[in-house]
C-alpha cells in the first residue's frame, strides 16, 4: 500500500477511536489494532502520539479548508456554509479534547484561524459583519459539537440565512 494511502488509513483508524471510545482511548495501540497493523507499522508513519494527533489535526484542517472552498466561492460565505455542523461532530470532540490538552496543537490551530480571519476581514463586504457572522459560525459549530441547545428545524434554517446575509452578497 502507498505511503500516504497507509498513512491516511492510519488517521481514520485514528477517528474511528475516538468515535467510539473516546478521545481519552486514542493510543498508539488502540489505533494499530484498529487500522489492522502492528504498532512498529504505526510507529513507522507516525513515531510518537503527538505526531499522530498533530497529523489528525492537519487533516482537520486542510478539511475545513477544502470544504470552505468548495461551500461557496466567497470566502465568509464558505466559511459560515463549511461551519454548519450538520453533520458527524464525533471526530471533531475528540480534536478539540486534543488542542485543549496540547498547547502546540493548539498554537498551530490558532495561526490557521488567524489566516482565515485575515481573509475574513480582507474579503467581506463589511469586515465588522463578517467577523460577526464567522464567529456566530464557531459558535454554532461550538453549540452542536457539544450538545449546547443549537437551534434546530426553521429556526437553525434562519439563524443560517442571517449569518450568510452578514457574510456579504453571494457571487
Amino acid at each position: 500500500m502507498p505511503r500516504e494511502r497507509t498513512k491516511s488509513k492510519l488517521l481514520d483508524a485514528a477517528g474511528a477511536v475516538v468515535r467510539r471510545d473516546g478521545p481519552q482511548a486514542l493510543t498508539l495501540d488502540a489505533v494499530a489494532a484498529e487500522a489492522g497493523v502492528s504498532k512498529g507499522g504505526l510507529l513507522y508513519h507516525y513515531g510518537t502520539k503527538q505526531e499522530l494527533i498533530e497529523a489528525l489535526v492537519a487533516r482537520w484542517l486542510a478539511d475545513f479548508q477544502h470544504d470552505i472552498d468548495a461551500a461557496d466561492p466567497h470566502f465568509v460565505r464558505g466559511y459560515v456554509r463549511a461551519s454548519d455542523p450538520a453533520g458527524e461532530v464525533a471526530d471533531e470532540l475528540g480534536l478539540l479534547a486534543a488542542l485543549v490538552a496540547d498547547p502546540a496543537v493548539l498554537r498551530t490551530v490558532r495561526e490557521r484561524y488567524a489566516i482565515w480571519q485575515d481573509r475574513v476581514e480582507r474579503e467581506g463586504s463589511d469586515p465588522v459583519d463578517a467577523t460577526v457572522a464567522r464567529l456566530a459560525a464557531d459558535g454554532l459549530w461550538l453549540a452542536e459539537l457539544l450538545g449546547m441547545a443549537p437551534p434546530r428545524g426553521r429556526l437553525r434554517e434562519q439563524v443560517l440565512t442571517r449569518l450568510l446575509e452578514l457574510a456579504g452578497p453571494g457571487d
